[in-house]
């Protein structure tokens, strides 16, 4: 592809998921024209490891850059302040998850966007990833039948650090929002409207949420569990259940590495058999017992139907393209993850953290 058709970034922030996304941009037909950030060190830094032309020396100048569109990878409680600042200058803006420090301040960043006719679009990449679309496929086909729930989990350990924007309550830290935005973005994606929530968590000495739970009925009648933590390990992946079968998605919950569908073998409430004494004596002892779970494994094994999920490149450069496809286009928004479900998630957290009595 020739330098003229590369679709031009610039990208505001330079953490791990700036330069993972930099990385992915010549996956998607792009490349990061400008970079900037608080400390104008780290920007040249950043620029000179992975071949950026341009180090803006603040985030205003890098407005002033020729670019297609701009990524905004700073801390949560920035977003919206550079999201606007990207809109005004008439850029397309994708914006990293959480979309905003607020629900009001999403609703802001998107009603900017509507009004000056701009793209817009929360980074939740996840979405735009081969596997969601083989999930979404076999929902869609009717392969799981009526989904009854989802449960997903995003936990991993870290040390506490106040100084750290995972635990800082100044920066929107906590498992909720740096985590669990994860399985609450896929479970509202896969299963529709949240109509209820009832949410808890254990609150650190750092004034942030280090663990979480939510239980969310959709408007389906379907139910979402999702846990997030900051201080504990737990099983990665998802699954998603129906009347038909049951679709596994292999952790990390991010980035699925695979998934598979199980069908399910509905069995009578009540059978009303009677089996001899001896054969039920042997299915309640610990051989029947292993027995029973060795047959069912090997059942499982046999009747899965694994699903494609074959990705190239780190993942990033889905959300990239996609983003770069709707510019074009000229559309305002992209369908799997429009600014209208963004302002909804960031609702649920802000209801979530008031909760436990922490600021939204």
């Amino acid at each position: 592809m020739s330098r003229d058709m590369e679709f031009r970034w610039a990208i505001l922030g330079t953490g791990d998921v700036a330069r993972k996304f930099a990385l992915a941009l010549p996956h998607a037909g792009g490349r990061a024209q400008v970079v900037a950030s608080r400390e104008r060190e780290n920007a040249r830094l950043f620029a000179t490891t992975l071949s950026v032309p341009e180090v803006a020396p603040d985030y205003e100048e890098a407005m002033q850059a020729d670019v297609d569109a701009v990524y905004v990878a700073t801390p949560p409680h920035l977003h919206e302040a550079h999201a606007l600042m990207a809109i005004k200058a008439g850029h397309a803006v994708l914006i990293e998850k959480p979309f905003a420090a607020s629900a009001a301040a999403a609703y802001r960043i998107a009603e900017a966007a509507q009004t000056a006719g701009v793209f817009c679009m929360e980074a939740m990449w996840t979405r735009f990833q081969p596997v969601a679309g083989s999930v979404a496929s076999a929902l869609a086909d009717g392969t799981l039948g009526e989904l009854r729930s989802f449960d997903a989990c995003f936990m991993a350990a870290n040390i506490p650090d106040a100084t750290a924007s995972l635990f800082d309550p100044a920066r929107n830290g906590g498992a909720l929002v740096h985590r669990g935005i994860y399985p609450l973005s896929l479970a509202r994606h896969f299963l529709g409207p949240v109509e209820e929530m009832a949410a808890t968590a254990r609150i650190g000495e750092t004034g942030v949420d280090e663990d979480c739970a939510l239980m969310l009925r959709h408007s389906s009648g379907a139910l979402s569990t999702i846990r997030a933590s900051l201080r504990a390990s737990g099983a990665e992946g998802a699954t998603l259940s129906g009347t038909r079968g049951t679709l596994y998605l292999d952790g990390p919950i991010y980035r699925p590495t695979g998934a598979w569908i199980a069908p399910t073998r509905p069995t009578p409430a009540a059978t009303g058999q009677t089996v001899p004494r001896r054969l039920e004596a042997f299915r309640e002892s610990a051989p029947g017992l292993r027995l029973s779970r060795a047959i069912s494994r090997l059942r499982a094994r046999r009747a899965r139907d694994a699903l494609p999920v074959a990705m190239c490149g780190n993942g990033y450069h889905y959300q990239a393209a996609a983003v770069r496809d709707a510019v074009r286009a000229g559309r305002c928004e992209e369908a799997r993850m429009p600014p209208c479900q963004s302002i909804e998630l960031m609702e649920l957290m802000d209801r979530a953290r008031r909760s436990w009595g922490m600021p939204a």
